[in-house]
């Protein structure tokens, strides 16, 4: 008789490395900040210069972005590279600021930043238009009640989450006129606190919940776990608890009371005091979160009804890592990006 593979183990020991922290025990409310230079400024005027004379496509591969960054940029391409890589054994939050977001025009922006997300790793598909970056703003839709809205397009304050790739990558090029501050905690000081209060839920986390796919791909709806322990490494994927809470709209099966208990428990983890750091996001900031180690929340925000230049305008990347962190699609079913539908609109 043949026994079968025995299942993920659950991991039963606590994360003592600098993954697991408490806000209190940062430097700075970012964490990690890393001014950029004269010379940081010259290199992005340099690669500016190139892209008006050999322009490239946003959706263009990875492979020419990365060699026009490394040739123009390459100290700052350094940067970006290490920091990016750096999340992923640190507290797994950086900041790069001082992008020049206010003298570049908004193709130069968005060129600048493609390249930047191709030095610290591979850029996968936010939608089924297949696009890089995104843009987060509000488009005047409502909030996430709507199940047409997805969590980038709203002014609503968004609940502690992960994105799908390793990285979520924030460029921030005007901030709101009120509101829209990041709260960072980390996922690995919440499991530490679920391993001491609530060891009896650890298998429905790793089972994970049923999520709305918000009319973005097929099928409707999916199950996606919220840690899993693969080659030595914990990691999270806690999606927005608002498309648990939309599913039984498309699959008919309601959510059960210890679910709801499960959900609520993480989120009060995460939003305890003490816990998450909260700070606003500057014009020409450069946020990273990694979705392995961290979840991230923001509240919501007013652009005000006066004044120039537009509300509030940042640019979302998700990037995996190179030499990444592997496990299964079970736990981060777009961790490679979405799928196009066939009929989708360009």
């Amino acid at each position: 008789m043949t026994l079968p593979d025995p299942p993920q183990a659950i991991r039963t020991e606590p994360i003592t490395d600098p993954t697991a922290w408490l806000a209190a025990e940062l430097p700075v409310p970012e964490g990690v900040v890393h001014e950029l230079t004269p010379a940081h400024l010259d290199e992005i005027a340099a690669l500016t210069k190139a892209l008006r004379t050999e322009p490239l496509p946003l959706l263009a591969d990875r492979e020419p972005w990365r060699a026009l960054a490394r040739r123009t940029m390459p100290l700052l391409s350094e940067l970006a590279h290490s920091t990016a890589h750096r999340t992923e054994t640190h507290i797994g939050t950086a900041v790069l600021r001082g992008l020049p977001v206010a003298e570049l025009a908004p193709d130069e922006i968005r060129g600048l930043y493609r390249a930047l997300g191709a030095v610290m790793g591979t850029a996968v598909s936010q939608n089924t238009r297949g696009e890089y970056i995104a843009d987060v703003r509000d488009y005047g839709n409502g909030g996430l009640d709507n199940s047409a809205v997805r969590g980038h397009q709203t002014t609503s304050a968004l609940r502690f989450h992960s994105d799908d790739g390793d990285l979520a990558l924030l460029l921030c090029v005007r901030p709101a006129a009120d509101g829209g501050t990041s709260l960072i905690a980390s996922a690995m000081t919440i499991y530490n606190e679920l391993l001491r209060r609530a060891p009896h839920l650890l298998g429905l986390y790793y089972n994970g919940f049923v999520y709305e796919n918000r009319d973005e791909e097929d099928p409707p709806a999916y199950r996606n776990a919220v840690f899993g322990y693969y080659h030595g490494q914990l990691t999270c994927r806690y999606f927005l608890r608002d498309y648990v809470d939309s599913s039984p709209a498309v699959t008919h099966v309601p959510v059960s009371d210890l679910e709801r208990h499960a959900l609520d428990l993480f989120e009060a983890l995460a939003a305890r005091p003490g816990a998450a750091t909260e700070y606003a996001l500057r014009a020409g900031d450069l946020q990273l979160v990694n979705n392995n180690i961290v979840v991230h929340a923001r509240r919501s925000f007013s652009d005000g009804t006066g004044g120039g230049g537009g509300g509030r305008l940042l640019l979302r990347q998700w990037v995996n890592l190179d030499g990444g962190r592997q496990f299964p699609t079970t736990l981060c079913r777009h961790r490679y990006g979405m799928r196009k539908k066939p009929d989708a609109r360009d």
